[in-house]
């Protein structure tokens, strides 16, 4: 009798230039952006028309938004904490004290209520779509809403996205006010700053086109994480192992692009006061 040797031998191993990899993913990059594009062309027809789904908006605003605000409530009131105590130290020690809600202010608007709010909903609802939709894909549920002729973006990410663009400016306000109250804690405790002192400077800091952007900074963070997570999980297929990839993936992708369109929007949209 003859018997094989089925001991594992090492794989050779074949190295990858760098230049190979940024290829890829400039590739797999260019892809995304096409079926993205696809995808916000399809669906801002539906919204134009109002071919709009409710029921499922509202559910998916609950989803979305309401589950949200523990952990954003959390992650802002700790940012705004430990930034304010930061911004209060410097601040005393060059004398500006009375500038300290001015400065905290004007971050919390502009950069950290938008940010903290799209970074938090990225990685909690974005990583949850593109798992779901690629769990749909794989056990063919899209296929099975196409044949009983269900468009699957209008079923699936009209819904979402309508619920985004209200809930999601919504936690990015909710965000901005929880520092703001770190911000005036943090000044009185650790400035001896009165609150009074503190809005007085944020009255004369913060201006309207301040809070247009912050605004803006919402919807388009809005605008990427539902697409972006929508478009990678309807284009995977495969097994078990693919909804990992599209999760991971979706969660990179989304939140890569809000810092960089976020300064985008700051770097177009700065002005002297």
């Amino acid at each position: 009798m003859t018997y094989v040797n089925t001991t594992s031998q090492p794989k050779e191993r074949r190295f990858t230039s760098p230049l190979k990899i940024a290829e890829d993913q400039m590739l797999i990059g260019l892809t995304l952006l096409g079926q993205v594009s696809y995808l916000m062309w399809r669906t801002f027809g539906y919204m134009i028309r109002l071919q709009i789904d409710w029921g499922e908006s509202v559910r998916q605003g609950y989803m979305i938004g309401v589950k949200s605000l523990v952990v954003v409530g959390i992650t802002a009131l700790f940012t705004g904490l430990a930034m304010s105590l930061q911004i209060s130290r410097e601040l005393v020690s060059f004398g500006a004290d009375t500038s300290i809600g001015g400065v905290v202010s004007l971050a919390l608007v502009r950069e950290i209520g938008p940010i903290t709010a799209g970074v938090i909903v990225a990685g909690r609802v974005g990583s949850s779509i593109a798992a779901e939709l690629t769990t749909m894909m794989i056990t063919e549920q899209i296929d099975a809403l196409k044949v009983m002729r269900v468009d699957p973006i209008r079923f699936l990410v009209v819904p979402r996205y309508t619920a985004a663009l209200i809930v999601i400016p919504t936690l990015s306000t909710y965000a901005m006010f929880l520092g703001l109250l770190a911000g005036i804690f943090i000044a009185k405790s650790a400035a001896n700053v009165p609150p009074d002192t503190f809005l007085d400077s944020v009255r004369q800091t913060i201006l309207d086109r301040d809070f247009s952007v912050h605004y803006l900074k919402s919807i388009i963070n809005a605008t990427v994480i539902i697409f972006f997570s929508c478009a990678i999980g309807l284009n995977t297929r495969g097994g078990a192992e693919d909804v990992g990839i599209a999760t991971t993936r979706a969660i990179v992708w989304t939140m890569i692009s809000i810092f960089i369109l976020n300064f985008v929007v700051t770097s177009l949209t700065y002005a002297p006061r």
